[in-house]
């Protein structure tokens, strides 16, 4: 999460969308001009010119880091930063979002059919991947603007050009990307039974951002 008193803007980070690379993007507006540098791995820092937050392994406590519920973020900057700052976050289709969480926390390998039988059975396990708390307060949307996964440097662009800032897509890393094979299709992924888990569980975002099933 980033918070930038320099560009007034607070950025919420959203599971499996690319957010470490708009995270890292967007971390130079949040520090002194001159002092930022690329790292994976961060601790929070905090300073006049804004918030950075912790990146790594176990957030335990810190008071900022990276997946933090956007309400939380409002209650600690406070209501007229929350209401005055631009606030956006990155989403992702639900159903290529969730494979991309099974891939990247069970790191499975076999062949396309094992692979393809290892999420179903995940999902219905009860496997899945939710972050909504980064852009929902009390059960309604709370930022101002979404970018698409489907379409990142066009979203980072339009951010930098609301808030007036240089654009610079050279800088827009692909980080913790490389865990799920590329030759199978989103849809051999998903028969009816799964699709509909899936649908149930992201039935919010399929509402609010109109994503549909590959099947």
């Amino acid at each position: 999460m980033l918070v930038s008193h320099r560009k007034r803007f607070i950025y919420t980070k959203t599971a499996k969308t690319a957010g470490t690379s708009v995270e890292s993007y967007f971390e130079v507006w949040c520090q002194a001009e001159g002092v930022w540098k690329f790292q994976r791995a961060r601790e929070e820092t905090v300073s006049p010119a804004g918030i950075i937050g912790y990146r790594g392994v176990d957030a335990t406590g810190k008071t900022w880091f990276n997946h933090m519920p956007a309400k939380d973020i409002r209650r600690l900057v406070g209501e007229y930063t929350w209401d005055n700052y631009f606030k956006f976050t990155v989403i992702r289709n639900p159903f290529d979002k969730l494979l991309s969480g099974y891939f990247f926390s069970q790191r499975p390998t076999g062949t396309d059919a094992e692979l393809i039988a290892g999420f179903r059975n995940w999902v219905k396990s009860g496997g899945s991947i939710i972050d909504r708390s980064a852009y929902t307060i009390d059960g309604a949307l709370c930022l101002d603007y979404f970018i698409r996964y489907e379409s990142l440097e066009e979203g980072v662009a339009e951010v930098c050009r609301r808030l007036g800032l240089e654009i610079d897509l050279t800088r827009l890393p692909r980080l913790k990307s490389g865990f799920r094979p590329n030759q199978i299709p989103l849809k051999a992924y998903y028969d009816k039974e799964v699709s509909q888990l899936a649908s149930e569980l992201y039935a919010f975002e399929l509402d609010a951002f109109g994503y549909q099933s590959p099947v």
